[in-house]
C-alpha cells in the first residue's frame, strides 16, 4: 500500500483530495485547537520520540530485556533511515503552513507520523503481547492509536503536511513494525 500511495503522490493523484482535506480540517481552527496541535507536534517531534525511545531502551536493558531493547533500537533506526531516504527520493514540497513553521525537509512521508507510530506502536505491541483477551488489547491500543492519529492530524491541521504524507508515514511505520517489532511473547518473553 505504501508503494501505491507513493506512486499516487509522485503522479499528483492525491493533490486534490489532500487540499480538500487540509481545508476541511483547518476550517475547524480555534486558538485552543492550535495550541493542542502545537503540543501534539512537540510530542511527535524527533527530539521527544527519540528521547523517549532511548529512555525505554535503557530501562529495558536495566531490566535484562536486551532482545527487546535491541529491537526498539532497530525499529527507531529503521524509521530514521526510511524517513530520510523516502523524503529525498520523493522530494515533495511542503504545503504553506497555516499554524507554525514548516521544517526545511521535504513533505512526504511525515516524519512525525512515522516516528510516533513506530515508537508508540512498538510500545503497544510490547504491552499487549501477553494479554490473553482481545478486549484487553483493544483497551490498551485504542488510546495509543488515538495519540498517534492525533499527532498526524495535528501536522495536517498546522499545514506542514498533506494528509497523504501522514498516511504514508503510518504505512511505512506499519511495514517497519511488521519487519522488526516484537511479534509474539515467545520472541521476547525471557531475556
Amino acid at each position: 500500500m505504501f508503494f501505491i500511495l507513493t506512486a499516487a503522490v509522485l503522479f499528483g493523484l492525491t493533490d486534490s483530495i489532500d487540499r480538500d482535506l487540509m481545508h476541511a480540517m483547518q476550517a475547524w481552527s480555534s486558538p485552543e485547537l492550535t495550541r493542542l496541535a502545537l503540543s501534539l507536534s512537540r510530542i511527535g517531534s524527533a527530539y521527544a520520540i527519540y528521547g523517549m525511545a532511548a529512555t525505554v531502551a535503557a530501562v529495558l536493558l536495566l531490566l535484562g530485556h536486551r532482545f527487546v531493547a535491541f529491537h526498539l533500537v532497530i525499529v527507531m533506526g529503521a524509521a530514521f533511515l526510511a524517513n530520510n531516504f523516502v523524503k529525498l527520493v520523493v522530494a515533495r514540497q511542503r504545503p504553506v503552513p497555516i499554524f507554525g513553521e514548516a521544517p526545511e525537509t521535504y513533505s512526504f512521508a511525515s516524519g512525525h507520523a512515522l516516528m510516533s507510530a513506530c515508537f508508540f506502536g512498538f510500545i503497544g505491541m510490547l504491552v499487549t503481547a501477553r494479554m490473553p483477551e482481545i478486549w484487553q488489547r483493544a483497551v490498551t491500543l485504542i488510546p495509543i492509536s488515538a495519540l498517534v492519529a492525533a499527532i498526524g492530524a495535528a501536522r495536517v491541521y498546522q499545514g506542514v503536511h498533506y494528509p497523504s504524507d501522514v498516511l504514508g508515514g503510518f504505512l511505512l511505520a506499519a511495514a517497519i513494525l511488521c519487519a522488526f517489532g516484537p511479534r509474539a511473547p515467545e520472541r521476547f518473553g525471557g531475556r
